[in-house]
């Protein structure tokens, strides 16, 4: 019996199943009661939720891991044989980000990424430890794997069930995406009702009659729109064409619900709106960039530090590291005006200041030896 394991539960045999390539929806199994997580799709069709997770992702998939084990060093940097060290590690944020919780089976030298909807969990007897059951998918069999045979990396553990299972930050935008969403329709419709009547055109000694109406209508159009768009405008008699203007308070309506929704998911995501280039939060008004750029990477510890445990604890790597710090300082700005600092404040001397430039690779390692430029003595000066 398993975790939660609902009365009467009968087990479910997948065969020949074949999932599509596209996540469309996230669920999973947890002692056979399903959870289900949010619409992948739907989510990413968010502006703002797809710039934070990509920036996430991104970011983190960028930085390079550091330990002395050489052999997990190689696999983690060389996950896999279908796709680049760059895209493994960003679909693993990517899933970590919309569902919480993302798995990957140790079995064999190539790591792949097993979707949600694909894996069961069940407490051994005694509680004695988890296996994961991850069903067959094509020509993969089903395997049953122990808990050390699989990386399961989660966000927010959930203690409803026993802390096994992470929980997403678009959990908590729920109602925010929902406004956005409605917000955005009405918008949308406020503006195609503005936009639509582009203009009045009035004719003189008009009879009523519905057919000469359209008629003039339907030529005026065809004067003036498509390739005609743009040039001069010829109006014979009796015809008196008016541009309509659409109301400001349409564009400011826009314009305030997707800085309420950009400050939402900066803020379930822990990501300034300053870096992602939207909200009202004012970040930028009480802060330079690079402490906007020092809160930011303060915060992607709450996605890397799960990722480095469990890395630690299943790959036996207890050293092993993930260099984030070099991600925002592409062009080493930051670390030379920190030894810069250090230098003037008298921490640092000359020689250590050039041994930490030369050791992060801004210096070469063979740079000739500084020689200061000394003062030419003026002439009738020589004795």
């Amino acid at each position: 019996m398993g975790l939660l394991t609902p009365k009467n539960f009968s087990k479910r045999n997948a065969k020949n199943m074949v999932y599509p390539s596209n996540s469309a929806f996230f669920t999973t199994t947890v002692g056979g009661m399903q959870l289900s997580y949010v619409s992948a799709l739907s989510a990413l069709q968010n502006t703002n939720v797809y710039s934070v997770i990509n920036r996430i992702a991104s970011d983190v998939a960028s930085a390079h891991f550091k330990t002395e084990n050489t052999a997990t060093l190689n696999r983690l940097e060389s996950p896999s044989g279908l796709i680049g060290r760059f895209s493994f590690w960003q679909g693993a944020l990517m899933q970590l980000c919309l569902s919480g919780n993302d798995y990957i089976p140790l079995v064999g030298q190539n790591m792949e990424h097993i979707p949600n909807s694909d894996v069961q969990i069940n407490y051994l007897p005694g509680n004695m430890g988890i296996v994961y059951t991850v069903l067959e998918s094509n020509d993969r069999p089903q395997m049953v794997l122990r808990q050390d045979q699989m990386l399961h990396f989660r966000l927010m553990p959930d203690p409803q069930y026993r802390y096994l299972i992470g929980r997403s930050p678009l959990e908590s935008l729920q109602n925010a995406l929902n406004l956005d969403d409605k917000a955005s329709k009405s918008n949308m419709s406020a503006m195609e009702n503005q936009i639509n009547p582009a203009g009045q055109l009035k004719i003189s000694n008009y009879l009523s009659d519905g057919k000469d109406l359209e008629s003039a209508r339907e030529e005026f159009e065809k004067a003036n729109t498509g390739d005609n768009s743009g040039r001069l405008m010829v109006l014979p008699d009796g015809f008196d064409y008016t541009q309509l203007e659409m109301k400001t308070d349409v564009f400011k309506a826009l314009a305030d619900n997707s800085a309420y929704s950009a400050d939402q998911i900066s803020k379930a995501f822990g990501v300034p709106s300053d870096i992602l280039g939207g909200g009202t939060s004012t970040e930028s008004q009480h802060s330079n960039i690079d402490q906007i750029k020092a809160t930011y990477l303060a915060n992607l510890n709450s996605y890397v530090n799960p990722i480095l445990d469990e890395l630690r604890l299943k790959m036996n790597a207890p050293d092993l590291e993930l260099d984030i710090k070099d991600m925002l300082d592409v062009d080493d700005s930051a670390l030379i005006n920190q030894v810069s600092n250090l230098a003037k404040a008298g921490v640092l001397g000359a020689e250590q200041a050039q041994f930490i430039l030369t050791r992060s690779g801004f210096l070469p390692d063979n740079l000739p030896e500084f020689k200061p430029l000394t003062n030419q003595t003026k002439g009738g000066d020589d004795k």
